[in-house]
């Protein structure tokens, strides 16, 4: 006994002794690791202990290149797909990875940490390697899949057929089964490994039966069966069922939680279509009112204006559709109104207030042929109105001189030759109202004075050389000569002629400037005639002067 006492000394020196190693042992051992992983550190299946951080990063980085290049074989009956991990939305974290191997056996517990230590005699220390699925990459590559797949679920629909209204019945789809895929994808994370699996599927199931449609369909059946009815002013027009329908486009959708019938229309080949149809029976141009000079009254309108008409397509097809889909099948046709340009509801706006301007002329003697000419021209020519600033053309006023508007043959002078032509004593009207014209004031722009001197345009005070010819030549307008004058006013003018007896009369009508006309009388010497006109304004200024002289032959 007292030799067992003796030896407890020395056991306790030598427990103490072998304490003293294990700590210098663990000391050392933490010391040599402390910027390194400790050994036997396993990362997924690819050990790294011992190593620093980036020399494990630069050993990971390469596994993690493989993994997330290796596939997966999904199978469904003789189709087959094989996604690499990254085209599935896998990556690697390789900092989380290496931050984890790092942090075995640094734990703050001295006694967890010593447990470790035991633990890397007897076994490896395996973490796992950390990867991510971005779910948003990894349903994209499902819905390629479904679309592969080519089964979706298709909803039960109402189809119109002219006035026919059925169902199209729904039928179940097949997609892919995401939860179970990704499940897969996970377990193939788990083992670092490839795999062949079959593609888990589910049903498809459509959201709209066609036991749904039932009611709807009566509904839309009944929309069809019912005519519209346009009208624009005191007309009317239908349009039946059955041509609607082939614009109507119907869908199908869920409505609080109930399937209902959603109508629209194709409205651009609608409207495409009403034009076709309702342009030729509504549209219509202004048409001018046309006037004349009433001496009590002035300015009055002979024959009313009509507005211009014009159809609305776009807005007409909206009306059509909206009038259908909201049980309103009266609907007026949407039109642009455009005002004409003499518009006999505002006829002050023309600023013809007074007479500016008489001629006459008296063709007493003449033929029967040529008073028949005399009197189309001065009808055609009666009423003509010129715009501010516009010009008079007499050739346009009367138009072209042909057969079919009544004018015979009868004596004229052209080309220094005395002959008969169509609508010989026209010059008769063009005399005229070139006499209007000077005592209105106008600037003449072109007047051809007569080749010969015509007594007859001398009757009733008027001189030699107050006269004017024009000349039809041929269809090629550009070979005409014509009498012009210019409306320097800022109102129209209205020209009346007409016939009293013999006389032709011409009155000018307009806007009074306040000009005063002279017009002097050449003596006559030998074969010239002419004459000076000399214009003054409201002030007394001489505005205008000018000569007007015929040479005779």
């Amino acid at each position: 006994m007292r030799r067992l006492l003796a030896l407890v000394p020395n056991m306790l020196i030598g427990a103490m002794a072998v304490l003293l190693l294990i700590a210098v042992g663990l000391f050392v051992f933490r010391t040599w690791y402390d910027n390194r992983i400790y050994p036997a550190a396993v990362v997924g299946d690819v050990n790294v202990g011992g190593l620093t951080a980036a020399e494990a990063e630069a050993r990971l980085t390469e596994r993690a290149a493989e993994l997330e290049t290796g596939t997966i074989a999904f199978t469904y009956g003789e189709q087959t797909w094989t996604p690499s991990l990254s085209e599935l939305g896998v990556t690697v974290d390789l900092e989380t990875s290496i931050a984890a191997a790092e942090a075995l056996g640094r734990s703050d517990d001295a006694a967890a940490r010593l447990a470790f230590t035991g633990d890397l005699l007897r076994a490896d220390q395996v973490v796992p390697l950390r990867t991510a699925v971005d779910s948003r990459v990894l349903n994209a590559w499902f819905d390629r899949v479904d679309r592969d797949l080519g089964q979706p679920a298709v909803d039960a629909r109402i189809v119109v057929e002219g006035t026919t209204v059925s169902v199209q019945p729904d039928r179940a789809g097949v997609v892919v089964d995401r939860a179970a895929a990704t499940e897969q994808v996970l377990a193939t994370l788990a083992s670092l490994q490839p795999v062949n699996v079959t593609l888990p599927t589910a049903v498809d199931v459509p959201t709209i039966l066609a036991s749904d449609l039932v009611e709807v369909r009566a509904s839309v059946e009944q929309s069809v069966m019912t005519p519209m009815r346009v009208t624009f002013e005191d007309r009317s027009w239908r349009i039946d069922g059955a041509t609607l329908s082939g614009y109507l486009l119907v869908d199908t959708v869920m409505d609080a939680g109930q399937p209902a019938a959603k109508l629209s229309f194709d409205r651009e080949r609608l409207a495409a279509d009403l034009r076709t149809q309702f342009v030729p029976e509504v549209n219509r141009e202004p048409i001018d009112a046309r006037v004349g000079w009433n001496e009590e009254r002035g300015l009055v309108a002979l024959d009313p204006s009509e507005t211009g008409v014009t159809i609305r397509a776009g807005a007409f097809a909206d009306v059509v559709a909206e009038g259908f889909l909201n049980d309103d099948m009266n609907v007026e046709i949407p039109v642009v109104i455009t005002r004409p340009e003499i518009d006999d509801e505002n006829l002050d706006a023309l600023g013809i207030e007074t007479r500016l301007g008489r001629g006459d002329s008296n063709f007493a003697g003449g033929s029967w042929n040529r008073d028949q000419n005399i009197y189309i021209a001065t009808e055609l020519m009666n009423g003509t109105l010129v715009r501010p600033g516009g010009e008079f053309s007499f050739n346009d006023a009367i138009g072209e001189i042909t057969y079919e508007k009544g004018y015979v043959d009868a004596d004229v002078v052209v080309a220094e030759q005395v002959g008969r032509d169509v609508g010989g004593g026209v010059c008769q009207i063009s005399t005229t109202v070139f006499r209007a014209a000077i005592y209105a004031g106008m600037p003449i722009t072109e007047w051809h004075p007569h080749t010969y001197r015509l007594r007859g345009y001398e009757a009733d005070g008027w001189g030699a050389g107050f006269d004017a010819s024009i000349l039809q030549l041929g269809s090629n307008q550009d070979n005409w000569a014509d009498f012009r004058f210019e409306n320097y006013t800022d109102g129209w003018l209205l020209v009346e002629s007409w016939t009293q007896g013999a006389t032709v009369i011409v009155n000018i009508y307009g806007t009074d400037a306040g000009r005063e006309v002279n017009v002097n009388q050449w003596p006559l010497n030998g074969k010239n005639a002419g004459f000076t006109r000399v214009i003054s304004d409201a002030q007394g200024d001489v505005v205008a002067e000018r000569a007007f002289a015929s040479y005779f032959k």
